[in-house]
């Protein structure tokens, strides 16, 4: 927290009667399991668990005061406050404590690449500022909350992911974040079960530019179908472009990519600087990503190469495009954190760019009635890009490895690809591992590095 504070002040700020006993908060937990001594313990609510019930538990373990919106059986014996509804209780006091940070915060949303971008552009903040970021996948109605009072008083900047599963979801989370920059990486069909059709999912990504501040930045991909939707969404904001072609503000020149990373030349368009940048993310994708920093970090007011020294120190994480080393010389790179057809299409991009290549595909999620005909686009995808195999499992993916044609395997379970990889593999091939959560690649991965440990 950035501060302490009453809970008489949370009656206040929610509209509450005054507590019967008034006690100073040094926190905020919905955990308690995490509970520390001080904290305020707010009561959400699951699919499988009640948070109010859990009242005197928190109490127990340290918390010195309760915000419920349902009273327990047994009432719990220390201070407390009964609301309507504790989840947007939570977001109002994250709200509370953004509008108590004075340094530039930073928002991204998209339908891929965000995360990506969201550590290409903390490694930059960090390069002037202290810089906090969204931690793991916190970045829906509850985890962004969590991240804003997650701030600390040595915070100078911040960096928050804004991830949606339907309308309204960003604009609620992107209200509590009021971002003086606002990043949208691009919209593709993702989540669309939850969307209903892309023409949602554009909708809702726009819905950060509502909330960018008045005097901020909004940064768009000037090669997204959606840009001029979105542009004149931003109305009289400042909107900075960036793409891969020079119509945008920022755009790449001298593109060489690589599997294990990108070198390119980072051009203004009407300025006679340019930067280059040796990217250890591959793909064009993650040069737009890199672009979408460029533009954020220039809008702050960061110099072009201080904006370069940042990109270059910033490495993969587990799940998106990390590379390991697998038996035999084999190269494996991680991509198994989520998958989606934009995603994988970008993925194939990387892997083709090696001699010996192997796509390893578990089933997309959330796609909807086109779930199928989408994972045959990427079967045919992955064949005219000369993929040199392709290993699949999951009930959808048969249809991917149908449209692949020769060379294509479809297993029923992932110990099946595992046997079957480890049999098959030729040495020093390259293995892009890919699919959605749900399909659990990760554990592929974890069964075909050759340091488990790494």
């Amino acid at each position: 927290m950035l501060f302490d504070f009453t809970l008489s002040q949370v009656a206040s700020l929610l509209g509450l009667a005054q507590p019967s006993r008034d006690v100073r908060c040094t926190g905020i937990s919905t955990d308690t399991r995490q509970i520390q001594p001080g904290d305020l313990y707010v009561a959400l609510r699951g699919e499988h668990f009640n948070g109010n019930d859990f009242a005197a538990p928190a109490l127990a373990a340290g918390a010195v005061a309760v915000l419920l919106d349902e009273v327990p059986g047994v009432e719990p014996d220390g201070p407390m406050l009964v609301c309507d509804d504790a989840l947007l209780a939570y977001g109002l006091i994250a709200g509370w404590q953004r509008d108590a940070f004075a340094g530039p915060i930073v928002a991204i949303t998209g339908s891929a690449g965000k995360t990506t971008t969201k550590q290409l552009m903390a490694k930059v903040l960090e390069q002037q500022f202290t810089t906090w970021m969204t931690q793991g996948n916190l970045n829906n109605h509850i985890g962004v909350p969590k991240t804003l009072l997650a701030l600390q008083s040595e915070h100078e900047a911040a960096v928050v992911e804004l991830g949606a599963s339907g309308p309204g979801e960003i604009r609620y989370t992107a209200c509590l974040v009021k971002p003086v920059v606002g990043i949208i990486t691009n919209a593709s069909a993702a989540h669309l079960e939850g969307f209903g059709s892309l023409a949602g999912v554009v909708q809702t990504k726009g819905e950060l530019i509502d909330c960018v501040d008045a005097e901020g930045i909004v940064v768009l991909n000037a090669d997204d179908p959606a840009f001029d939707q979105w542009r004149a969404r931003a109305g009289h904001k400042q909107v900075i472009t960036f793409g891969l072609s020079a119509t945008a503000d920022l755009y790449a020149e001298d593109l060489q990519a690589r599997v294990d990373g990108s070198d390119f030349t980072v051009c203004c368009r009407g300025q006679s600087w340019s930067q280059p940048v040796q990217l250890a993310f591959p793909g064009r994708h993650n040069i737009a990503n890199a672009l979408a920093v460029f533009a954020a970090a220039l809008g702050l007011g960061m110099s072009p190469a201080i904006v370069a020294k940042g990109l270059e120190a910033a490495a993969p994480v587990a799940g998106r495009m990390k590379t390991l080393v697998g038996e035999g010389g084999a190269r494996i790179i991680d991509d198994s954190y989520n998958a989606n057809p934009a995603s994988i299409r970008a993925a194939i991009d990387v892997i083709s760019l090696a001699p010996c290549a192997w796509l390893v595909l578990g089933d997309m999620a959330e796609l909807g009635e086109g779930a199928e005909q989408a994972h045959s686009d990427m079967g045919r995808y992955a064949k005219q890009q000369g993929v040199s195999a392709l290993v699949a499992t999951g009930p959808l993916s048969r249809a991917t490895v149908t449209a692949f044609g020769e060379q294509g395997y479809w297993l029923p379970d992932r110990d099946a690809v595992v046997a079957f990889i480890k049999q098959k593999m030729p040495d020093q091939a390259t293995i892009l591992i890919k699919g959605s959560r749900s399909a659990g690649m990760d554990q592929v991965v974890r069964a075909l590095q050759l340091h488990s440990g790494e």
